[in-house]
């Protein structure tokens, strides 16, 4: 069973000042450190399995005993990065994890400068709109806009997974990546949502090129039936994937007589974007642009 004497014995054995550290500011022997990462595997745990857990739950999730897990909790609780409901004796993430997030300095100004314009795109067209990027294998939603007319979409919040074969974002965002690291991707397995997903590796690569050909993706049914999205790919001005701009609704409002609707709607989104963000550099006469216009921009 796992104990705090564990987690400490490195420390306790030669003292954190004498730990030999590597080139990154990481112990090389790992124990300093384990601490840290049963925490890391906690706060990950409510992303995985959902918003709110109990402490077998969050135990589970983490792989940790529940006496470890527990303890980890209450230090989240007291330091705000967790929050306890006695009434329902569950845990969620607390308000400091907002403060995080917000300062992540890689994608702060894409969400500042992008958050009118979405904002602005969920109303004129009463949808949901998205606005997400590409990490570790998974389509992560970075931020979410709504009008008074969408769909309350509770299926991927901020913060909130999607596999790369399932949704319009996804694909876009997959389709755009290194050959390498689509590769890498696609050897995890595909994960099959509804009847409606595509998970067959040839199928999806067909799909991949015709989202590269034309410039934006288009689901239907494969997340939650019933719903629909399209989504266009945003770009640094070297040419390298930032972002992914989806919207999705009611299948009948965003897909009409076989076709997407609001693709003018959204290539002018992207190159607002586009534009703020790379006002004091050259234009961004990249792929990004080249895709775009394939749709008629």
């Amino acid at each position: 069973m796992d104990t705090e004497q564990d987690d400490n014995q490195g420390a306790d054995n030669q003292g954190m000042d004498g730990q030999e550290m590597d080139g990154q500011g990481t112990e090389k022997n790992g124990l300093g450190v384990r601490a840290v990462s049963r925490a890391l595997a906690v706060l990950r745990s409510f992303y995985r399995e959902g918003p709110t857990l109990t402490l077998t739950e969050v135990a589970g999730a983490a792989k940790l005993d529940k006496g470890t897990a527990r303890r980890i909790l209450l230090t989240l609780v007291q330091d705000g990065f967790a929050a306890f409901d006695p009434q329902s004796q569950k845990y969620s993430l607390g308000l400091e994890i907002l403060k995080l997030a917000g300062a992540v300095p890689e994608r702060r100004d894409l969400r500042q400068i992008a958050s009118t314009i979405l904002s602005r795109l969920a109303k004129t067209t009463g949808s949901t709109v998205f606005l997400s990027v590409y990490h570790d294998g998974s389509a992560v939603c970075l931020d979410q806009f709504h009008s008074d007319r969408s769909v309350e979409v509770r299926w991927w919040i901020v913060g909130g997974q999607l596999p790369m074969n399932c949704g319009a974002a996804p694909r876009v965002l997959l389709a755009y990546l290194p050959e390498a690291e689509v590769d890498r991707v696609l050897s995890r397995g595909t994960t099959r949502l509804t009847p409606h997903t595509t998970t067959d590796p040839r199928q999806l690569a067909k799909e991949l090129e015709e989202v590269r050909q034309r410039g934006w993706s288009v689901a239907v049914d494969d997340v939650i039936e019933g719903l629909a999205a399209i989504a266009m790919p945003l770009f640094e001005p070297d040419g390298r994937l930032i972002a992914a701009v989806s919207l999705t609704g009611l299948t009948p409002h965003i897909v009409r007589n076989g076709q997407p609707n609001f693709l003018d709607d959204m290539r002018d989104a992207v190159r607002e974007i586009s534009a703020n963000l790379y006002s004091l550099s050259a234009p961004p006469l990249h792929r990004a642009v080249r895709a775009q216009s394939a749709i008629g921009g």
